[in-house]
């Protein structure tokens, strides 16, 4: 074969090989690997939005006159919990993420607490 009508079918073959090995994908219309992220910016995005969220929840408690720690704290962890689901990486997991899971576990402890603390008063 002249080098003129060589396909470069093979090139093709080990490109569609290398983006399905699960190490990264091509860009689109690019040879380039795409890196992986390692995470710092769902982590940013993570602790911006806690923050907003746990500021905002303060200000309508006291806006609403309804303001105990309790309270506040129950549903600052339920805004946690749902931040999980929705900031959940997808392809690996970050270290600050297994960290996360410790604070979790330590909320839950915490509202189990709260649970007990509060079911004399619930109880006949």
């Amino acid at each position: 074969m002249h080098p003129e009508t060589m396909s470069d079918g093979d090139d093709e073959a080990k490109r569609a090989v290398a983006a399905c090995d699960g190490s990264g994908g091509y860009h689109a219309g690019t040879r380039q690997r795409q890196q992986w992220s390692d995470g710092a910016d769902r982590l940013r995005i993570f602790a911006v939005a806690q923050t907003a969220a746990m500021v905002l929840i303060a200000a309508v408690l006291f806006v609403l006159e309804m303001w105990t720690p309790e309270l506040y704290f129950v549903i600052s962890f339920l805004g946690l919990l749902v931040l999980r689901i929705v900031l959940a990486p997808t392809d690996r997991i970050p270290t600050w993420w297994s960290r996360l899971n410790w604070v979790v576990r330590a909320g839950f402890v915490v509202f189990a607490y709260l649970v007990l603390q509060q079911l004399p008063e619930l109880l006949p």
